[in-house]
């Protein structure tokens, strides 16, 4: 092929030209497998058509995807923790069909999953870094398969459209039979974000990659029912090269925090690594509540790193855990926003907002199926639910024509990883926007302030 030039970050600002169409929005599913979709009836759909592959599937079924994964198309199939929508890695061209059909610029790197650990070292560039070559397989041997991306530097066969120029790529083997039956088919590893509009709710279930790609011509879409960690994986980056000797925390995810440190630990005390490894969270500041944001003009490290993403395609807020204030007539009119708790609805967690279920059209739990019940419920119940909810909100509000969606908010610190990537969903499904409740000062009427 042809030499690949590396783009520059102006390069990266623009997204490719959108050749395919694409709805303006689609309509999301609820949090469970929904019973229909709006799909070509089978008599009359063409082979160009996007299509959901159900099971069972045979190995016939997965040579033909392979097949077409290898001729440059796009097959969206299932891990542990969303789907992915999957190119040939290798192929530029290929990767590119990935970033016209979500919309995302080209500054937002892929993820290259391969179907072993052995397959993550010819992506590598690690021969004149034996220790962090060293540390890479210790992490494979504990993590993977498993919700867990390593960055490092990239061989040459690794195309810049993956990396989005940075020269660094990042690594997953997925912890997903079909995932890695799919790769193994295909042959090569597969470049895969997750398989929706850019900037919108993750997909957790086939159905919800069709709403959001039936415009993608051609798309396989491997059904395999929902996703059991339901949050993307961690990303961490070997830098191991200068004085710091670190493991940096990118993106919080599937594998929590505290799990990374106790395996750094135990690798010092085995004397797998001649010096102590720091574990250098890069995805959330110290002492700070909020995640990291970039700039979308800025070649990313890590993808899911700016302020809009897993959003719902209604305005939603972060809702302030503080008790009800009193709020002056003319401070409510001049800077409430327009949507009363009663045309709103409330994503709670574990019901901790339970006492204002009341004053919202309808209420929605992370923790709990049963949206009538307050139940307490685990930082970890919730990832796995997290994006399904949202979706089954943003369903509802578009049903009902309601005007805000709003997430309770919490304080992750103290509370372990599992809370801190929950929390990094949240802020960045509400852009970062934070309102408190308040009621009038003649009573009765509720605001939401800024």
């Amino acid at each position: 092929r042809p030499p690949l030039v590396t783009p520059l970050p102006s390069q990266a600002m623009k997204r490719p030209a959108a050749t395919m169409k694409r709805p303006a929005a689609a309509a999301p599913t609820a949090s469970k497998r929904p019973a229909t979709s709006k799909r070509p009836a089978a008599s009359s759909r063409r082979e160009e058509d996007a299509t959901i592959v159900r099971p069972p599937h045979s190995d016939a079924v997965f040579a033909e995807l392979g097949a077409s994964l290898r001729r440059g198309r796009l097959v969206s199939f299932p891990t542990e923790t969303v789907y992915g929508l999957g190119a040939n890695g290798l192929d530029p061209k290929a990767v590119l069909q990935i970033f016209e059909a979500k919309g995302r610029p080209l500054s937002d790197p892929c993820i290259l999953h391969v179907a072993c650990a052995a397959d993550a070292l010819p992506l590598l560039a690690l021969d004149d870094l034996p220790e962090a070559k060293l540390l890479l397989e210790e992490l494979g041997k504990v993590f993977w398969p498993g919700p867990l991306s390593i960055v490092g530097p990239a061989r040459s066969v690794v195309p810049p459209e993956v990396t989005a120029g940075t020269g660094f790529v990042a690594v997953r083997c997925p912890a997903h039979d079909m995932a890695r039956q799919l790769i193994s088919a295909a042959g090569v590893p597969l470049a895969a974000p997750s398989a929706n509009r850019f900037g919108h709710i993750s997909p957790t279930l086939p159905e919800h990659v069709f709403e959001d790609l039936q415009h993608v011509p051609f798309l396989r879409i491997l059904d395999g029912g929902p996703c059991s960690v339901g949050i993307e994986s961690t990303v961490v980056k070997l830098d191991l090269a200068g004085p710091q000797r670190r493991l940096q925390l990118l993106r919080q995810g599937g594998v929590p925090r505290e799990r990374l440190e106790a395996f750094l630990a135990d690798c010092c005390q085995r004397g797998v690594l001649q010096e102590p490894v720091e574990l250098s969270c890069i995805a959330r500041p110290s002492g700070s509540s909020a995640p990291v944001v970039k700039d979308e003009s800025e070649a990313q490290e890590a993808p899911g790193m700016l302020l809009k993403h897993y959003a719902p395609s209604v305005m939603t807020v972060l809702l302030s855990p503080r008790a009800l204030e009193e709020a002056a007539a003319e401070i409510s009119e001049k800077t409430a926003l327009q949507a009363a708790p009663a045309r709103s609805l409330l994503i709670d967690f574990g019901g901790k907002q339970a006492g204002r279920r009341d004053l919202f059209l309808k209420s929605f739990d992370l923790c709990n199926e049963d949206e009538s019940v307050a139940q307490s419920g685990t930082a970890e119940d919730a990832c796995a639910r997290v994006f399904a909810v949202l979706r089954a909100a943003e369903a509802f509000a578009l049903a009902e024509k309601v005007e805000l969606i709003c997430v309770a908010d919490f304080d992750p610190q103290g509370l372990g990883g599992y809370a801190e990537a929950l929390h990094d969903r949240l802020f960045r499904s509400a852009s970062g926007q934070r309102v408190a409740l308040h009621e009038s000062a003649s009573g009765g009427r509720f605001y939401f302030l800024p």
